[in-house]
This record gives C-alpha cells, structure tokens and sequence, in this order.
C-alpha cells in the first residue's frame, strides 16, 4: 500500500461539483404527462419556452437572487414604529432584494398570466403547470403569492361576469365595475413595476381553519366624499373592514380577497391594500403587527395583520362568503399539487446528478459509482415512481380545470361536458393532499440519498439545497387545507349534495378506460378498489373517521388509471413498468418474483431514464 498524503482544507480530494440537468430536458414524468394532456403542435409551440425557462432557472443569476432572500427574511423597519412612537404606515414591511427579483421574474414570464392566454385554450392551465414545475424550486416561495394573485383574478373574472349584488346601488355599481377591472388589469400585468400579487386572508386565532369562527366584520359606510381613493384613483369600497388576521402570507400584495361578517352572514370581500391620502400612499387600513417566524419559507412575509377601516368591495352575494372563497382555493389548491412536482422534481435532478459523479474508493470501476449500486437505484426508482404518479394528476387535474372554463375538451383522457366539472370538483382537494404529502416525504428521500452534503444548508450552491427544499415542502400540506381537513372535504362532497354526481362522474371515466385489454392484472386491480370503494359507508359521519384513506385510495385509483393509458400510448417498456410497479404496490399486490439483475436494470432505467446509459450492469468486484 503506497502512503497517503494528508488532507488539509486546500489538498486531497474535492468532489467535483455536479451540474443538475434541465428539468424540462430530463424529467419524464413531466415530457410524458404533457405528451398525454396537450396536442402536438402545442407542445411544438410551446418546448423552446419551456427549455429556456428550464436553463434560466439554474443560471447563476437566479441562484443569487434566492440566497438573498434566503439570507434576508422580511422584518419589519423599527418594528413598525417611528422613532417617536408613532406607527409607521405604507413603508413598514422590508423585504429582500432577491425577493423582489424574483417575483419581477415570475411576472416577466407569465407564471399566471399563461393561465389565461386565450390561443393557448383549454391548453392554458396544463401549460401553467409545466411552467409551475420548472420555475417553484428556484421561486424561495414567490410561487405562494403568484398562485393567490392567480387565485385573486379568477375571483375578478368571476365577479366581473355577474351582475352586480343588489347590496350597491345604482349609482356605486360602476365604481364597482371600475375598481375589479382595475385591480385584474393589474393583477394580470406582466410588468413588473405596476402588476400586483394577491393576498388571501382567512386564517384567524379563533377560527383557524374553520371560518365560522371569523372576528373580522365589514359594516357598510358608503361611498364617502371620494377624496381618498385606491392606487388606481377609484373611489375607496363602500365598507368598512376591521378585524385581526393571525396568519396572512405576501403581505406585500396590492390586493387581499378576504372573509369577514356583515349581518347577511360570512362574506368575500375584495380590498387593496394601500390608497391615496393627499397624493400620499399610505396603507388601507391595514397595519401588520408582527412577522411570522417559520420552520420554512424564510423569504416569504407571512404577518399578523390588523384591519382597521379598511376599505373593500363586496365579491358575490352577502353570506355566501365561503362558496364564493372556494373558487380562489381551488386554484390555490392546484398550485399547490404543481409546485409539489416541481419540488421533488428538483430533488430528483440533484439526487440523480451527484449520483452520477460520486465514487467510492472501496469499490473498482464501473462499479464505484453511486448510481451502479443497486440498493440506491432501487430507493431511487421508488421515489421517482412516486414522483411520475404525482405529476400525472396534477396535469389530468390542470386539463380538467382548463376544460371546465372553456367547455373545450381536446385530451381524448379528459371527459366532456359536466363530467369534467364534476371531476374537478372531487379531485382537487383529492391531489393538493395527495401530492404533497408525498413531496415532503420524496425529498427527504432525495435529501437523504446525499448523505451529510444533503443535510447540509447549501446557500452558497442553492441549487443543491434539498434541505431548503425540504424544510419549505412541509407547508404545503398545512396551508389552503392540511390534510384532514382536505380529506374532510372529500368526504363532504361524496356524501354531500353533488356527491351522487362525482361518483357518477368518476365512475364512467374509469369505465371508459379500464375497457382496454393490455394491463389485464392491473385493470382488474383499479377495478376491484374501486368496486370497494363504490361500497363506502354512505353515513357521512362514519365515512369522516376514514376520510384520509379515502383520499389515498381515490388517489391510488386515479393515478394507476393514468399510469396505464400512459403506459399504452407508445408501448414504451419503462411507462409499462411504472404503471405496473405503481398498481401493483398501490393495490397490494404481489409483484412477480424476478432475476434480482434484471429487476436492477429495471430500477436504474426508472431511476435514471434520459441516460444513455441505464440498465447497464456490470458485477461488483468488493
């Protein structure tokens, strides 16, 4: 054995640092979910788009931009006081440079505006979700603001279409009109100096998820002499808000969509959130007490709020607040199951990038290579059959939310007429639980298969840094809806008034594709659960205490049926082992025992599928 040289903090051996791979190149639940969901010649359209957005985000410019907003959390300037005491008003709110780069990015490339591009169609939403995928990792959470100011303006757009409630009279009717057209021209902006994101606040101490506990009430005032107006020079709304919001994230929106009691009951209330005082910006009644300190999200400026006087209009009908909500959360929720692609997407990327460089000086080449070691292909393959699963109801969920707006049903997979609608609403709350339970889980899988360097706070190389990722995917499953009570939803729908009609829904779509005759073992599998499922308690309060399982099985259901159409587009032996290795896991099924090599092959092909190389083994010599 020849002598080994010492190591110091300049000499011996430094890993060479591994480049992640464009997302929208490498990622084949994201190539093949949009295969499924969008027409060649869109995909055509929009791939340079989508492989430009795929480099940016890992460009060094970009990189900078989240470690100072990382490295910068929002404070609040003399804790929101003057010096003398006073309160300080529109200014009071710091947050980082890079914070505010990013959001100017996220605007300049259409991160919601693609939502409503009128040539892209009932394409729009799945376009969306690819963009949502590629962009949120690298976001340092500006993706929780663009998904409420997408929210906000389908609220607009919503409220625009309708007539006016007969709460305004005539003549407040057209400052209205003129205030919602406004705030969606700005809402929809891609300029970045003059767009706004979107608040939405609910979430109060007594209340929390449960808004009939709301203290926040609006009172109607009138119009008022009109001498103070919005940012867009509109008269301020006719009623008066005040009340204290416990958790109220971007707070650095130009508008919030928010709950509050008028004697009609709890209603939807439209505000901006700062106004003109003697050609002065001060904030609308609006002072925030406090920033959140939270296990993630850092960059985010999530604050306790206090109205007082804060000025708004109202959005739907009095007392039909939270029906009028739900249509804002249904987009949210969808961000959510998006971004949670995206984040294990990235996770993936890195896991697979250092696992194509890293060497181990006990074994002998090929072999001392991570990604040759069976174990660790075999984790990772499950974590990327996971992922693929994920991706694809996110997309089926996208094209069903596109095809519900526009009445225009192009995939052949999405079903036409109120069959979508009805889809739509049962699998929403069904995929913003089911995916990103999943993506906390996945990157600590990814963060994990890195060993200590995953653990590690990389904020010098934020691209690497899984345990940023991971630390901020643990709120996605708590905020628009943690997990029991977006299962509590599910059961309320099932065995509420429209529940008839999702099952209805559900069932001839699964029947439509369940006909084929490949994936025999497999279709009889999503047959029998769902057989089982069809045989639900129907007492909405015994079905409560198993709402969560109800929410994995209609998950496992849906996915396995996608997995399977996608697995017989093109015959591809990768798609069809997927769709296998998912069903058959989902369902407990027993997997047919194999040749261990070839189960190995297998999972480094699952595991590594846009290498030329995967599959290959050749024997370790220890």
């Amino acid at each position: 054995m020849s002598p080994i040289t010492p190591g110091s903090s300049t000499s011996g051996f430094f890993q060479t640092p591994p480049k992640i791979a464009n997302q929208f190149r490498e990622d084949q639940a994201l190539n093949r979910s949009m295969a499924m969901f969008l027409a060649p010649e869109t995909r055509a359209r929009i791939a340079p788009d989508l492989d430009r957005l795929g480099d940016l985000v890992l460009t060094d410019r970009i990189h900078n931009y989240i470690n100072d907003a990382e490295s910068n959390s929002p404070k609040l300037r003399g804790n929101g006081y003057t010096m003398w005491g006073a309160s300080q008003d529109a200014n009071t709110l710091v947050t980082a440079a890079g914070w505010k780069e990013l959001l100017r990015t996220a605007r300049e490339e259409s991160i919601v505006n693609t939502a409503y591009d009128a040539e892209l169609g009932p394409d729009a939403r799945v376009v969306q979700a690819a963009k949502i995928n590629l962009w949120c990792a690298s976001s340092a959470m500006t993706a929780c603001p663009s998904g409420m100011q997408d929210g906000g303006a389908s609220i607009v757009i919503n409220d625009l279409a309708r007539p006016a409630s007969d709460r305004y009279p005539e003549d407040v009717k057209p400052f209205r009109k003129m205030a919602l057209e406004k705030a969606l021209e700005r809402l929809l902006s891609r300029d970045p100096e003059w767009g706004w994101t979107s608040g939405q606040w609910m979430t109060e101490r007594r209340g929390g998820s449960d808004v009939k506990g709301t203290e926040t009430v609006a009172t109607w005032v009138g119009m008022g002499d009109g001498v103070e107006t919005d940012l867009n020079g509109v008269p301020l709304g006719p009623y008066s808000i005040s009340g204290f919001k416990w958790f109220a994230s971007a707070t650095d929106c130009g508008c919030s969509i928010l709950l509050a009691y008028t004697d009609a009951g709890l209603s939807c209330f439209y505000a901006p959130t700062r106004r003109l005082r003697d050609g002065k910006e001060v904030m609308n009644g609006l002072r925030i007490m406090r920033v959140k300190q939270k296990l993630g999200t850092h960059a985010l400026p999530s604050s306790e709020i206090e109205l007082k006087d804060m000025r708004g209009w109202l959005i739907g009908d009095e007392g039909r607040g939270v029906a009028v909500i739900a249509k804002l959360l249904n987009i949210t929720r969808f961000h959510n199951a998006a971004r949670s692609n995206g984040y294990l997407g990235r996770g993936l990327g890195a896991a697979r990038a250092f696992a194509r460089l890293r060497t181990f000086p006990s074994r002998q080449a090929p072999n001392n290579v991570l990604k040759q070691i069976p174990l660790f292909c075999h984790s990772l393959s499950k974590v990327t059959i996971r992922h693929r699963a994920d991706t694809f109801f996110t997309m089926f969920l996208a094209a069903l939310l596109g095809a519900d707006v526009t009445k225009t049903y192009t995939a052949p997979v999405i079903p036409k007429g109120e069959d979508a609608e009805l889809l739509l609403r049962l699998l929403t709350s069904v995929a913003k639980a089911y995916n990103t339970k999943h993506c906390v889980i996945g990157l600590q899988e990814c963060m994990e298969s890195l060993g200590g360097v995953g653990y590690i706070e990389n904020n010098e190389t934020p691209q690497f840094n899984i345990a940023r990722l991971f630390r901020d995917s643990n709120v996605m499953p708590i905020w628009e809806g943690t997990t029991d009570v977006l299962s509590t939803d599910t059961v309320k729908v099932l065995r509420g008034k429209v529940g008839p009609g999702c099952t209805a829904a559900l069932d001839r779509w699964l029947r439509a594709n369940l006909s084929g005759s490949g994936f025999k073992v497999e279709r009889d599998a999503i047959q029998a659960a769902w057989n089982e499922a069809l045989a639900w308690p129907t007492d909405k309060e015994e079905l409560l205490h198993e709402a969560r399982e109800v929410v994995e099985t209609i998950g496992n259901i849906v996915c396995s049926m996608l997995l399977v159409i996608d697995a017989e587009r093109d015959g591809n032996d990768v798609a069809a082992e997927i769709a296998r290795r998912f069903t058959r896991q989902s369902f407990g099924l027993k997997p047919p025992r194999a040749n261990w090599e070839e189960t190995h092959r297998m999972d480094q092909r699952i595991a590594f599928e846009a290498d030329a190389d995967s599959g290959r083994l050749e024997r370790a010599r220890l």
